[in-house]
C-alpha cells in the first residue's frame, strides 16, 4: 500500500492532498460502518488537514464537521465538498481562457517574487485576477487549483520540508494552459462525485475548541515530529490571500498545535506532569531547548484536546499517531496521547497499524471511549 493512498483517488487526485498519516480508505470504511452501527448520524475530525475524512463521509452519506487553525485546509475540504453548477463552471472555464492575458495581475503579497521569477508572478498574478472575478462559490475550487500551479512553477520543493530549488523557468502559455488543464481535470472528478452527506467546516484550534457533543471522532491529528505545518501551506496561503505578510504567517503559527520549534511560543504553557518532563528532558542535541519547549508545549496542547473530547464524545474517538525520535531520544507519541487520554477520563487502546516512511518507525491507531 502506498504511503498515501488518497493521492491517486479523486478529488485528492486533481486537487491535492496532505499525508494523512495511517487514515486509509479501509480505515475510514471501518469507522463509519461502525459509528453507524453505534446509532452516530454525524462524525467529527478535530484536525480537518486536507479534508479526507469530510470527503469520504460526504460519499458515504453520512453528515461530517470539520475544525482547522489553518484556513487553507477549510478552503481546501471545501474545494472538494460543495457542489456547483459545473456546466457553468465549464462554459466560464472556456471564456476565461481568451480573458486571462488581459487581466491586471494580482499579486495578494510581496513575498510571492520569492518564489517565482518575474514572468511567472505576472501569468500567475492574471491567474489570481481573474478567479477574484469569479463568482464566490466558485473561489475555493479555483484557488485550489491555482495553489497547485503555483507551486508547480515555485522555486520550492519538498524534501519532506519546502526548500529553495534552483533553474525552475516556465513560459506564459504553459501557466496558463496548466491552470485550464487542471481545472478540467478537477470538474471531471467533483461533478462524478456524490454530494450526499452534509458537511460543516470551522476554523477552530481544537485544543480550546470543540463542539458541546460528538458522537464518533477520527482524525490524524499533528504529530510530535517537528514539522511546521503552516509552512508546508506557506504558498496556498499567500497565493489564496488568507496571510499576506510573515506577520500574518506568525499569528497561524501561534493557533496551531505545537508540533515544531516554529510554533512554539514563549507565553504557551509546558505540560508539567513529571512523567512527561522526565521523558522529555532526555531530549539532546543542537537543539534540545526548542524541542524539549514544543515538545511539552504540545503535548499540553492535547492534555486540553482531551479534556474537551471526555466532555463531548458520545461514542468513540479514533486517532491515527505516530512515533518519532528527536534529540537522539524516542517519542512514543501514540503512547504519551494515551495516557494524556486516560488521565482525562478516557479509556485508551492502542493498536499498531503498520510502518511510516521512515524505517523503525510505525502509525498506530489510538481508540478512545468514555468512561461513563
Amino acid at each position: 500500500m502506498p504511503i498515501n493512498p488518497w493521492r491517486s483517488l479523486p478529488p485528492h487526485r486533481s486537487l491535492g492532498v496532505y499525508t494523512e498519516h495511517g487514515l486509509t480508505p479501509t480505515l475510514l470504511r471501518e469507522f463509519i460502518s461502525s459509528a453507524r452501527q453505534a446509532g452516530c448520524i454525524e462524525i467529527y475530525d478535530p484536525f480537518v488537514g486536507s479534508g479526507v475524512v469530510v470527503t469520504y463521509a460526504q460519499e458515504t452519506c453520512m453528515a461530517s464537521a470539520g475544525a482547522d487553525s489553518n484556513p487553507w485546509s477549510l478552503l481546501l475540504s471545501r474545494a472538494k465538498t460543495l457542489p456547483l453548477d459545473w456546466h457553468a463552471l465549464k462554459s466560464w472555464a472556456e471564456d476565461a481562457r481568451m480573458l486571462v492575458n488581459s487581466l491586471k495581475p494580482l499579486v495578494p503579497s510581496p513575498r510571492l517574487a520569492r518564489y517565482h521569477d518575474a514572468k511567472t508572478l505576472e501569468d500567475l498574478g492574471r491567474l489570481r485576477a481573474l478567479v477574484e472575478e469569479a463568482p464566490e462559490e466558485w473561489r475555493p475550487l479555483l484557488l485550489a487549483v491555482l495553489a497547485r500551479v503555483a507551486y508547480k512553477w515555485s522555486r520550492l520543493r519538498r524534501t519532506p520540508a519546502p526548500r529553495f530549488r534552483e533553474g525552475v523557468t516556465r513560459s506564459a502559455g504553459s501557466v496558463y494552459a496548466d491552470f485550464f488543464r487542471l481545472l478540467g481535470e478537477a470538474v471531471k472528478e467533483l461533478e462524478s462525485r456524490r454530494f450526499c452527506g452534509p458537511v460543516a467546516l470551522f476554523q477552530a484550534d481544537s485544543s480550546s475548541w470543540m463542539p458541546r457533543r460528538v458522537c464518533g471522532v477520527v482524525t490524524s491529528p499533528p504529530f510530535a515530529n517537528n514539522i511546521d505545518y503552516v509552512r508546508h501551506t506557506m504558498l496556498e496561503l499567500l497565493w489564496s490571500g488568507l496571510a499576506r505578510s510573515s506577520e500574518d504567517l506568525g499569528r497561524l503559527r501561534s493557533a496551531q498545535v505545537p508540533a515544531c520549534e516554529a510554533a512554539a511560543r514563549s507565553w504557551k504553557p509546558l505540560s508539567t506532569r513529571p512523567w512527561l518532563v522526565e521523558l522529555v528532558s532526555r531530549v539532546g542535541g543542537s537543539r534540545a531547548v526548542g524541542f524539549r519547549r514544543f515538545l511539552l508545549q504540545y503535548f499540553r496542547a492535547m492534555e486540553t484536546h482531551f479534556s474537551l473530547l471526555s466532555e463531548a464524545l458520545e461514542w468513540e474517538a479514533w486517532y491515527t499517531v505516530g512515533d518519532s525520535v528527536l534529540g537522539g531520544a524516542y517519542i512514543p507519541t501514540h503512547e504519551l496521547l494515551a495516557k494524556l487520554a486516560e488521565e482525562s477520563g478516557l479509556k485508551a487502546q492502542i493498536k499498531p497499524l503498520g510502518p511510516r516512511m521512515k524505517p523503525g518507525r510505525t502509525i498506530y491507531l489510538l481508540r478512545l471511549t468514555p468512561r461513563r
